[in-house]
């Protein structure tokens, strides 16, 4: 064949090659430019979620309670590693961030070895324990037989992780990469490992900057307890969203990386305090580190929720607590002596008798939130149980602070008239089986208080007076008056799911219990507060607080307002509610009242009120329980010629109620400031009115 031809075949050849590539190139730049820029500069964006700040929580003075500040957490990019060398980068981390003190994102429901279930963190419910190691093994597609150490082995196979590893060591990396699984790990959702990390462990994490191609520290915003222990079981804690709570919220723009309320206000308010996140377009290097970003939407914070708590004033109790609970048991020494050396609990609350208001609420012992996770065991194990709300979730017989209700009761029903005297005999003898002693025939050789009107009765706590006046009228009546004033009820406070309904006794009470049949006696102990009664702290509080402001039985809340973050506009405020308004005649309150007066002038408070300024209402109480020392109980208001505020206080095992009575000075002297110049002038009105 002729060279020609095929020269010329060869220059045709190249000759249409190239100009397929110049249309090619032509097309791409030229007519489809645009969109081919497009697609490239997509293969190196990265679309971020950025998590807003939650809103921050204030007293009712503008007194800074739980607010955010900026720290910085361990993240982990999605760059393609392989496993081999992401475990490794893992466990490495995990080491480091244990040995600062934070805590790993890690919520694999198996203890370290030997490998054993755990859930007894979230439940405490045999049943409920079972339930979720069911729905664990149920949502990883596992048998229902299989053991703790077969997950193990079947996440270490799911995960790659290296048999040269120790169990330990094992156990460690399935446990990241499990919940990095759980919270959608991906190249725009990265993994947080471990939250508010110190600047010790951020420097040296980024030292070694080359040995963890994955990992990034970030900026983000995390709760600042500046208050420490203050209020913290009604603050309440954050803490990673769970399974269901996602199922449940998702569709409101919840992502399984999301921090939420667990507990108290920060659960109550979660809808309010959570923000509105944003989003940003990160261009990447191959090892996932941020060379440019793109601010798409800013994230806005969530609202500012602002308490009915008096900042100052929820110090002074949280602190006169913890002190006389401190001096009753030393002053009671040995516990076997029953005199309030077994005294390590108790709870307070302090309410404004006119709106339903909650002013303080203490709870004892308590913690710290800020370090919550940390000492989460150790608090679980504490048999003082500093964990549990006594304030709302602890029910204790009244004792003798029950007589007001008694009392009226009894007055109301017509069964006595503020005139009315009862001879105090020592024994009651109207049983012939049943023969129960006013307290100070036990403890003064027979004396009696002798003849008893009903302010007598409550001045001197005269059992007596109650066991004959509780017959009369009959327990229908007196429990027609405790439901009157919401004994055996939840309260409505907003913390509802730890609130304990406490118990009402009676035999309506006594047949849902599987008590058996109500007795003719049990109404006598009924009306001195023991029997089957059992209240919380908050009841007692607002109990006294309906006795004093006439009848009108209020709501208790502790929400006051949530506003705007953006312009302090008003998004939700609470008005007072009044659930009962009980009519009782002047005459038989100012009688009760009266002996509650004479109580802190003349009576078992008066040693703690002597030459007190302010003229208050009181009545102390001292609850028998199953075992060790009785509960010291005391119920008070002030000023009693117009009352502001109303307290109750019960300290478990604390011997007596003029034992706990100091507690409730120390809220009224901060209150009122009479420790200061500025001290309180009663209004010139004698009576309520």
């Amino acid at each position: 064949m002729d060279k020609k031809p095929r020269l010329t075949v060869y220059i045709v050849f190249v000759v249409i090659v190239c100009a397929i590539f110049v249309v090619r190139l032509f097309n791409m730049q030229i007519i489809n430019g645009d969109e081919f820029l497009k697609i490239s500069q997509q293969k190196q964006m990265r679309r971020m979620n950025i998590a807003a700040p939650r809103g921050e929580i204030y007293d009712r003075y503008g007194v800074p309670l739980i607010t955010n500040e900026v720290g910085y957490c361990v993240q982990i990019q999605r760059i393609g590693l392989e496993a081999e060398e992401l475990n490794d980068i893992l466990l490495k981390l995990y080491d480091m961030i244990e040995s600062d003190g934070a805590e790993v994102s890690d919520s694999l429901p198996i203890s370290e070895e030997p490998f054993s279930f755990n859930f007894s963190e979230s439940y405490s419910d045999i049943e409920e324990i079972k339930k979720a190691e069911a729905r664990f093994k149920k949502s990883m597609e596992y048998d229902a037989d299989i053991t703790a150490p077969q997950v193990i082995e079947a996440l270490k196979e799911r995960y790659d992780v290296a048999p040269s590893y120790t169990p330990q060591e094992a156990r460690k990396i399935v446990g990241v990469r499990y919940e990095m699984e759980k919270r959608g790990f991906s190249v725009s959702e990265p993994f947080v490992m471990a939250s508010d990390i110190s600047m010790e462990l951020v420097t040296k994490i980024r030292e070694s900057q080359a040995e963890y191609k994955c990992v990034n520290i970030a900026s983000e915003y995390v709760r600042s307890y500046s208050r420490g222990t203050m209020a913290a079981h009604i603050l309440g804690r954050i803490g990673r969203i769970s399974d269901t709570e996602y199922e449940e919220l998702k569709g409101d723009g919840y992502r399984m990386s999301d921090m939420i309320g667990k507990q108290g206000i920060e659960k109550v308010c979660e809808s309010y305090l959570k923000g509105e996140d944003g989003s940003a377009s990160l261009v990447q290097t191959q090892n996932g580190f941020e060379v440019q970003s793109d601010l798409t939407v800013e994230p806005v914070q969530g609202n500012y929720v602002t308490l009915t708590l008096d900042a100052g004033l929820q110090e002074t109790l949280e602190t006169a607590l913890a002190e006389t609970i401190e001096q009753i048991r030393a002053r009671g020494g040995d516990p076997k002596y029953k005199s309030g050396g077994d005294a390590y609990c108790g709870a307070g609350v302090v309410m404004d008798v006119n709106t339903g208001e909650v002013l303080a609420i203490a709870s004892h012992p308590t913690y710290d939130i800020s370090n919550f996770s940390k000492v989460y065991n150790q608090l679980l194990k504490d048999e003082n149980m500093p964990l549990w709300n006594r304030a709302l979730s602890a029910a204790y017989p009244p004792g003798s602070t029950f007589k007001m209700l008694t009392s009226i009761a009894a007055l109301e029903s017509g069964t006595v008239t503020p005139n009315t005297v009862i001879e105090d005999e020592g024994v009651y003898k109207y049983y012939p089986d049943y023969q129960p002693r006013c307290w100070i025939w036990k403890s003064r050789w027979g004396q009696t208080h002798g003849p008893q009107t009903v302010t007598d009765a409550i001045k001197n706590s005269c059992n007596y007076y109650y066991y004959e006046s509780g017959r009369l009228m009959g327990i229908e009546t007196l429990n027609k008056y405790g439901k009157m004033f919401g004994f055996g009820q939840r309260t409505g406070f907003e913390l509802a799911s730890e609130e304990a309904a406490g118990r009402l006794a009676g035999p309506e009470d006594r047949e849902k219990n599987g008590g058996g049949r109500w007795q003719p006696g049990d109404t006598l102990q009924a009306a001195i507060g023991q029997s089957d009664n059992l209240m919380t702290p908050l009841q007692l509080a607002n109990y006294i607080c309906t006795l004093v402001n006439g009848g009108s039985r209020y709501e208790p809340h502790i929400i006051k307002s949530v506003r705007s973050p953006v312009d302090g506009s008003i998004v939700y405020a609470t008005e007072p509610k009044m659930v009962e308004q009980i009519n009782m005649k002047d005459v038989n309150i100012n009688a009760v009242l009266n002996g509650m007066l004479a109580v802190t002038e003349d009576g078992t408070a008066s040693s703690v009120f002597e030459e007190y300024p302010i003229r208050v209402g009181g009545k102390t109480g001292s609850a028998q329980v199953a075992r060790g020392s009785d509960n010291g109980v005391f119920v008070g208001f002030a000023p009693f010629d117009r009352p502001e505020i109303a307290i109750a206080i019960v300290v478990e095992h604390g011997n007596s109620g003029s034992d706990v009575a100091p507690i409730a000075k120390a809220v009224m002297d901060k209150y009122f400031a009479v420790e200061t110049d500025m001290r309180y002038t009663p209004p010139a009105q004698t009576l309520l009115r």
